[in-house]
């Protein structure tokens, strides 16, 4: 049953802190408020690893990071890349096959649809953009490399493949296309306007099980924050998963409590004066 209040007599046990980024610690103005930064502060100095576990690209969400005066690895691309974000060493990496990754990409091209090409090293689109891949990149606040073709990369090196445009046409096409590659990838929609194209098994979930064995953490010692769809897995994964008032259906069913309602951009802060009241 979701809760607004942490069981009565439960210890504070956790020592990481798994954090989603859009809808989570960054508001709809994609910034952090005062009040979520100041959760941050609180959660650190009980002795908490915080680490951001987002869609975003690595090179996208070292910012963040950095604003927030932590170390150590970031979680990208759903769980696709964990790398450090000090270092730039890469801890563990998965990357779509060579062959899946073209065949999503000629599909996107059948359908006029434009692909977003999550590549190891770059955020790639093609010259067929449109107002979808500036409404994206409006979100994420980053400019794509602009290719002649998206087939230029002949599938290589690619974390994840994102569809954007209209949110009928993609709720149209997913069945089928979840049907179709059963078995092959993962197929997720963290926003209304996007399907995103993953390798098979590859989360946030799997990326922080990882992550919590290299700095010896059980999953009850663990504590999740999220908002969205592709935060599910880890929110069932860690002993407390926190959803996001505001935050996709499917992310609060999975969580053990909700942040107490009020505006979004301090739901997070909300949810840790709930853990730590």
């Amino acid at each position: 049953m979701l809760s607004e209040s942490m069981p009565e007599g439960t210890r504070f046990i956790y020592r990481l802190a798994a954090i989603d980024l859009d809808g989570t610690l960054l508001g709809p103005d994609k910034t952090i408020s005062p009040e979520n930064r100041a959760a941050v502060d609180r959660l650190h100095k009980r002795g908490v690893k915080i680490i951001i576990a987002s869609g975003r690209r690595h090179q996208n969400s070292i910012r963040f990071q950095r604003e927030l005066d932590l170390t150590g690895p970031i979680i990208a691309c759903q769980g696709g890349l964990i790398r450090d974000g000090i270092t730039g060493q890469i801890v563990e990496s998965h990357l779509l096959s060579e062959k899946l990754a073209s065949e999503i990409v000629d599909l996107a091209e059948s359908k006029s649809i434009p692909a977003i090409y999550y590549h190891l090293d770059h955020l790639f689109v093609s010259q067929m953009r449109n107002e979808w891949i500036d409404l994206y990149e409006s979100r994420v606040g980053e400019k794509a490399e602009i290719l002649p073709t998206l087939h230029e990369l002949h599938g290589s090196e690619a974390l994840k493949i994102v569809w954007y445009d209209n949110p009928p046409l993609l709720q149209s096409v997913r069945p089928n296309l979840t049907a179709k590659y059963k078995g092959q990838l993962d197929i997720l929609s963290t926003e209304a306007e996007n399907l995103e194209f993953m390798p098979l098994g590859i989360s946030k979930a799997s990326a922080l099980a990882k992550v919590a064995a290299t700095f010896s953490i059980s999953p009850e010692e663990t504590m999740a924050f999220g908002d969205g769809e592709n935060d599910v897995p880890m929110l069932h994964w860690a002993g407390l998963g926190v959803a996001m008032n505001h935050g996709n259906p499917l992310a609060k069913a999975a969580s053990k409590i909700v942040s107490p309602e009020g505006a979004p951009e301090t739901a997070f802060a909300r949810a840790v004066e709930v853990i730590l009241r």
